[in-house]
């Protein structure tokens, strides 16, 4: 028998189907095995240039561009998201696509690449991708850079092979010492003294900005007015003060001003390195230049007795050569002077007199090593024994004579330190520097030493003591404090704990509130002390 359903029954069958068909659907579409319609993809690349008239985005090569698919929507929106991906379309490797959405340039050439939705291609875009050469690089600075705290920007111009870039090509800047002249970006700053290289390159061009940063000087401090003594030299050694403070400074350059021949000058300048010495009593002006700051300073010669003004550290050796005595002879050179007189006092003689026994001229390449002047003379043996001299040095040039130098003593030999003493101890007071100057004969045994010893009468004391000991020449200077001082000196030699007798006693006196130049009459050489 044949079922026929009526219309009841179609009714209530489209009434149950319905939502079943509508479950069904929402769970094929929500398990992905129908999938969505998909509407506005779009393939976006996040650099790169678009050319309208080649219909290409071009990018240059070695650069990584991220790809994106859009604001796309997908129907029905409860449908799992579909499968959008990115797809080169052929296999010239001209670009490749990494971790799912960076596109990296390889080489030139062209290519495509799409958005793809499972198999099928949504979006297609063309890619040409370049290697643009820089054919040309401009720098051009705003300001120059000079001193410390100089500040600058950098512009510049580069021409490439090609220029269809929205992008231009950009340069790159590195300073040499970045504690001179710091960079960052394309904005300089001159942080330190010094020279430094800015370079500036776009690829294989490259511009070089060469910077020598000055200190700027804001003050050159030294006394207006300068004191010397004739033969006498002096530094000038001004205080360059910078902005900002403690910088080097730069080179400091001397000048004698007025019109005036060498030989009319009172001083003589070495304008490398600012020494001055006196020639005669006078006046001139040495102009200090510093940068942009100068400083005119007067310098004053006097007569005055210097104690720069001599010579220095006068020794000597001995032998004896059949009956002769050889005496090996050196002392300090002194600046300038490059003519040298020896005196000699032969006591065995009977001499009271120094008289000049040799004259001793050398040039300026003769003392550049170790500074010293060196000759040899030679006197009669007196018996067959060693004479009894004493030898001093002065120097001189065509203005002036210096003071003369220690005297150093040959005697007979002597094998008893304690039968000896110490000859002729004379001071030389000098106020200005606040020092005392004791000299005496050398005694004559070899490897002897000396002992200063000393009494203050303003004190109250009664007996003298141990100023110095173990000294190893026959000179020695004190410092000199206070405003007044009453002091008696004498020295002693001795040899392997044996003491020689006691030299002449010198007194130093004086008050600041007298003018007195200080010095009693045992202040005065023996006769055999040196005189000009």
């Amino acid at each position: 028998m044949r079922f026929t359903p009526d219309k009841k029954q179609i009714k209530l069958f489209i009434i149950i189907s319905i939502p079943i068909l509508i479950i069904t659907q929402y769970y094929l579409f929500k398990f992905g095995i129908l999938r969505p319609m998909v509407r506005g993809v779009e393939l976006k690349i996040s650099k790169g240039d678009y050319v309208e008239d080649i219909d290409q985005f071009v990018m240059k090569l070695n650069e990584e561009v991220t790809l994106s698919s859009g604001d796309y929507i997908y129907i029905p929106t409860y449908a799992k998201k579909p499968n959008i991906w990115f797809n080169v379309l052929d296999k010239k490797e001209v670009i490749k696509i990494k971790e799912g959405n960076t596109l990296v340039a390889l080489k030139e050439g062209t290519s495509s690449v799409a958005i793809m939705k499972n198999s099928r291609a949504l979006r297609k875009v063309n890619i040409k991708v370049v290697d643009p050469k820089v054919q040309k690089l401009l720098v051009e600075p705003e300001n120059n850079l000079v001193y410390v705290g100089d500040k600058s920007k950098i512009n510049t111009v580069i021409d490439v092979d090609y220029n269809r870039f929205k992008e231009k090509e950009k340069a790159t800047y590195e300073s040499s010492d970045e504690n001179i002249v710091k960079v960052s970006g394309n904005k300089l700053e001159a942080v330190g003294v010094g020279r430094a290289t800015v370079t500036v390159k776009a690829q294989d061009k490259e511009e070089k900005l060469r910077y020598n940063i000055r200190a700027r000087v804001a003050k050159i401090d030294i006394a207006d007015t300068i004191e010397i003594g004739i033969g006498e030299n002096k530094q000038l050694n001004p205080n360059i003060i910078t902005s900002p403070k403690g910088l080097k400074p730069p080179k400091i350059e001397y000048q004698l001003l007025g019109r005036k021949l060498s030989v009319e000058r009172s001083i003589a300048l070495d304008e490398r390195n600012g020494t001055i010495q006196g020639i005669r009593p006078g006046s001139e002006k040495v102009k200090i230049t510093c940068d942009n700051k100068e400083k005119i300073v007067t310098v004053k010669v006097t007569d005055k007795i210097s104690s720069d003004n001599k010579i220095k550290n006068l020794r000597y050796s001995h032998q004896i050569v059949g009956n002769k005595l050889q005496i090996f002879l050196e002392w300090d050179y002194l600046e300038g002077i490059f003519d040298y007189d020896v005196y000699l006092k032969n006591n065995s003689l009977g001499e009271s007199n120094y008289k000049v026994v040799k004259n001793v001229k050398i040039k300026e390449d003769d003392i550049k090593i170790n500074k010293k002047v060196s000759t040899t003379i030679e006197v009669d043996l007196v018996d067959g024994d060693l004479p009894d001299i004493n030898i001093y040095v002065v120097g001189k040039s065509k203005d002036f004579t210096t003071g003369p130098s220690n005297i150093v003593s040959i005697k007979p030999q002597q094998n008893d330190i304690q039968n000896l003493s110490v000859k002729n101890l004379s001071v030389y007071v000098d106020k200005e520097n606040n020092v005392a100057r004791f000299t005496w004969d050398d005694i004559g045994i070899e490897g002897a030493q000396y002992s200063i010893f000393v009494k203050n009468n303003l004190s109250g004391n009664s007996g003298y003591e141990l100023l110095e000991g173990n000294i190893g020449s026959n000179e020695y200077t004190m410092n000199l404090t206070g405003s007044s001082a009453d002091l008696e000196f004498y020295v002693r030699a001795n040899k392997d704990d044996k003491y020689s007798g006691k030299s002449n006693i010198v007194n130093i006196k004086f008050d600041s509130n007298e003018d007195n130049s200080g010095g009693e009459e045992e202040n005065k050489p023996d006769e055999d002390t040196p005189i000009e």
